[in-house]
């Protein structure tokens, strides 16, 4: 007996060595081996972005709770003070910083989070610098996951993404969308309490251990690398779990995307006026005036003056509050109801408070606010006669960014006093729902408006005069679009973050669904004339006929005309969805970003109505005076009009039209 059962291993030994295993014909070796091209180890092995892209992501992954993942909380444990790790120069302004964490006056985990705090610009300043001026990927690395367990997540993750914009090794990275990564901050409570309801089952396969039989056994024992079996997965729906959102219907001031881009811009407003109130300096009689204690400082300030400078910081929220304020009234010539209606998200804070609304009544508010504007059109008057070498909506651009901050702080204890409770006014993930802070920003709109100054038109000959014609506008169209939200930053922490991220053994994915305004694709047509070669700015206002406001800006762009007639076309697709947090993390190579300085691109278009919104399309062609032909941020940067010079204009009537998504039994279609 012995011996025939020696004799059968030995056969079954060179059965095995050969490929072969009994009557079933298993084929143990690996593919390539038989012949087949093996896979390439560049497919396998993932890319720098990919591998970079992934950190982040699981960074951001629960972002409200401790980290789990033992390499980053390694990577993180210690504050980096080596002064060598830094950009060279920078070390002076991150002093301060250092000696705040050290007194704990850096905002900790599961504290509330307020934008009007006394000292939130300053800790957001200082968390981004920290980010920002690493010297290299992986200092980046070490302070980011530092930031992300000892600071707030809000005020963390704001940073953050303001930090990767700007280093050079993280611009081509992107981050989810910011109702992704903190959805407690832009959903109702009753969508969080469902989503963290979902256990983990229902989302993952539960693994089965397949059965095995003695050749199974045997060939475990001589050759367990080849006869490793992995444990079978029960079949589960690709179908996602949805939780569908509480229609309020498509409001203008509940867009999750443009409340969270709306976010990114304060964030960055706040910042770039913080480092300028830093380094003390004050513009008389047009000249920059300041004191350097070093050369350090002057380098420094030079970096924050460029930053500064940039039409995202101060003229960029003007453009946006005029294009917020245009859209906002368009909704209501397009519904009949009015913008400051009170809109009541029972949302839910990381510290769980929930938010209260003021004591006061609606005139009493109204009157607040318009005794803040009167106050701060007197500081735009005085500060006019001391800068006459500048344009004088430069001056109002400084005079606004420069005192937003403390408007909306004053504003908000006047109405809320001084109680500690979280209010919409405060929090620049959803301001933009309160109906207080829609108020403010429609009379911001009206103090623009003052000190807008219209092109200048240039005097040519009649046969020399430049002249543009609106040839045709493809039919105008808006449409309600369903939008699923990731909502995997809600699932239970310990299933999805162990010693590693587990998401990968997920096989359905956990949305919030809602809907959105999109618009179909149109295209508009334009014939120029021009005497000479020349390069010209185009833009593009829908106005209602017979009102000077609203005036939305709905395309804005700069071209090199050649001598005599010139035909245009812009062609404007529908915009499609943003990658979510699951895809983001499949993703090997980069997606096209949208620019981070853009009005979100499904906003572009007001709402239409089923009869169709009457408005006229007005183009105005101005002289360029810029530098560069094409720019990121034109649309910001034109916005002042300065020294603008008019060469012709044109108008054409034109309809917008709604298409409506039925809803039925409480549920989206």
């Amino acid at each position: 007996m012995l011996k025939a059962t020696v004799a059968f291993c030995a056969l079954l030994s060179l059965s095995l060595s050969a490929g072969v295993i009994g009557v079933n014909g298993w084929n143990l070796r690996s593919r390539w081996w038989l012949g087949e091209t093996p896979p390439s180890l560049d497919a396998l092995r993932p890319t720098q972005w990919a591998q970079r892209q992934r950190f982040l992501l699981d960074l951001l992954l629960q972002v409200h709770k401790p980290l789990l993942q033992q390499e980053l909380i390694d990577m993180g444990r210690e504050l980096n003070e080596n002064p060598n790790d830094y950009e060279t120069g920078s070390w002076p302004s991150l002093l301060d910083f250092f000696e705040r964490v050290h007194q704990d006056r850096i905002l900790r985990p599961y504290s509330i989070y307020s934008l009007l705090q006394e000292e939130l610009p300053q800790q957001l300043l200082d968390v981004y610098r920290f980010l920002v001026l690493a010297k290299d990927w992986r200092t980046f690395q070490c302070n980011a996951c530092y930031a992300r367990s000892q600071f707030n997540p809000v005020l963390f993750v704001h940073a953050l993404q303001l930090a990767i914009a700007e280093r050079a090794d993280t611009k081509d990275l992107m981050l989810p969308a910011m109702h992704e990564v903190l959805p407690q901050l832009y959903f109702d409570k009753e969508l969080i309490r469902a989503a963290r309801s979902v256990s983990w089952q229902d989302l993952a396969p539960v693994r089965i251990a397949p059965k095995r039989t003695w050749k199974d056994t045997l060939g475990s024992i001589l050759y367990p690398k080849i006869f490793r079996q992995p444990p079978e997965e029960e079949l589960m729906p690709a179908d996602p779990i949805v939780i569908e959102v509480k229609s309020l219907g498509v409001q203008l001031s509940l867009d999750v995307a443009l409340n969270g881009y709306w976010s990114r811009l304060i964030s960055r407003l706040i910042i770039g006026s913080k480092a300028k109130e830093d380094y003390g300096t004050a513009i008389i009689d047009g000249d920059l005036m300041m004191q350097f204690r070093s050369d350090e400082d002057e380098w420094i300030y030079q970096q924050q003056v460029e930053g500064a400078a940039r039409p995202e910081i101060g003229l960029l929220l003007m453009q946006n509050i005029r294009q917020f304020v245009a859209l906002l009234q368009l909704e209501e010539l397009a519904t009949g109801k009015r913008s400051v209606e009170l809109v009541t998200p029972t949302l839910m804070t990381t510290g769980g408070v929930p938010y209260k609304a003021t004591a006061l009544n609606a005139e009493d508010v109204r009157q607040l606010i318009s005794k803040s504007i009167e106050e701060l059109q007197s500081q735009i008057d005085k500060e006019l006669p001391k800068n006459k070498k500048i344009e004088p909506m430069w001056v109002v651009v400084q005079v606004i960014a420069a005192e937003y901050w403390l408007l909306c702080r004053h504003l908000s204890l006047a109405i809320n006093g001084n109680n500690m409770e979280p209010s919409l006014l405060g929090m620049t993930t959803s301001n933009l729902r309160d109906p207080i802070y829609r108020s403010l920003l429609i009379q911001l709109a009206q103090l623009i408006s003052k000190y807008e100054q219209k092109p200048k038109p240039k005097s040519y000959d009649k046969q020399r005069r430049p002249s543009v014609k609106l040839l045709q506008v493809t039919k105008l169209e808006t449409y309600e679009q369903l939008l699923d939200t990731d909502l995997i930053n809600l699932m239970d922490q310990q299933l999805l973050q162990s010693q590693r991220n587990n998401l990968q053994l997920l096989r359905r994915r956990l949305v919030a669904r809602q809907l959105r305004l999109n618009h179909k694709p149109f295209s508009i047509a334009y014939e120029l004339f021009v005497p000479e070669t020349m390069v010209v700015q185009i833009r593009s206002y829908l106005t209602v006929p017979g009102r000077a406001e609203p005036r939305l800006l709905l395309d804005n762009f700069v071209r090199e005309l050649g001598t005599g007639e010139n035909r245009l076309e812009r062609h404007s697709p529908a915009a499609p969805n943003d990658p979510t947090l699951s895809e983001l993390y499949e993703a090997q190579a980069p997606f096209n970003a949208p620019k981070t300085c853009a009005f979100p691109h499904h906003l572009q278009l007001p709402r239409g109505t089923a009869e169709g919104l009457q408005l006229q399309l007005l183009v105005e062609v101005l002289q360029w005076h810029g530098t560069e032909i094409e720019s990121e941020c034109v649309g910001a940067a034109s916005f002042m009009g300065e020294n603008a010079t008019l060469l012709a204009s044109d108008t054409l009537d034109v309809v917008i039209y709604h298409q409506e998504l039925k809803i039925s039994n409480d549920k989206l279609e």
